[in-house]
């Protein structure tokens, strides 16, 4: 599976990886209304604002002690992290695996376990980021007065954008029950339980099914890359003032 990807066509699309993805799937319903800041400033109520401006005027005293050490031992975390998360997603996909608790599901016209199997998934990539996440935070903190007040913004964005994103990444396997639909041939479908369907024929090269977990594996490495990119942040804000102070 995780061999001769699926290529998708190239089109133009706003967004990461993973909305180009999800557009030239015909997964999205129109563009967002607004710009950016006016649907970000949606997001924030008034606690969050107060703690917005709290983070914001947060002057840290110190002593700042974190350095290159530091830098190097959180950049190892987060490739561990990564490499860790990419090779379990790769090796979910594999024919071996198949039908495994860790592996895709046996193949079988309903979209349900293909669903379960993606959160699962998604959860995984929740935990494997979110404590690196909180450790570079904990070194910018320990870094200086102006990388402290941004450790403290991204507490203040993590935790106020959580259950967006939460609703965002869940959004998905919602989607893909529509992709999985329109995959399955009409033909297909009345001989769901015709003795002469043979389902592992669905998962051989080339078969429908075969092409949905196909897009569906890139829909998972294209949300890994969208989840790297708040600890990569805080990791070049980090090398940053680590390079300043040296």
């Amino acid at each position: 599976m995780s061999n001769g990807m699926h290529s998708l066509p190239q089109a133009s699309y706003p967004g990461g990886r993973l909305a180009r993805l999800l557009g030239e799937l015909q997964l999205l319903d129109g563009q967002p209304d607004g710009d950016f800041a006016e649907r970000l400033g949606r997001l924030f109520d008034l606690s969050d604002t107060v703690a917005l401006d709290a983070a914001n005027a947060h002057r840290a005293g110190g002593p700042f002690l974190a350095g290159d050490k530091d830098l190097q031992r959180l950049r190892g975390d987060l490739d561990k992290a990564r490499d860790k998360l990419l090779a379990g997603l790769t090796r979910a996909f594999e024919p071996e695996q198949l039908g495994t608790r860790n592996g895709l599901p046996a193949p079988q016209a309903d979209f349900e376990p293909y669903q379960a199997f993606y959160v699962a998934r998604q959860r995984q990539l929740t935990a494997g980021l979110q404590p690196v996440r909180a450790r570079l935070r904990g070194a910018l903190a320990d870094c200086g007065p102006e990388a402290a007040r941004l450790a403290e913004l991204d507490a203040v964005f993590d935790a106020t954008l959580t259950a967006w994103a939460r609703r965002c990444f869940g959004a998905i396997p919602k989607l893909l029950a529509r992709r999985f639909d329109a995959l399955k041939p009409d033909e297909q479908r009345s001989l769901l339980h015709d003795d002469a369907d043979d389902p592992q024929a669905w998962m051989a090269p080339g078969g429908w099914l075969h092409r949905f977990c196909q897009e569906m594996q890139l829909l998972l490495l294209a949300e890994l890359e969208a989840r790297l990119e708040p600890p990569r942040g805080l990791l070049d804000a980090l090398h940053n003032e680590v390079r300043d102070r040296t």
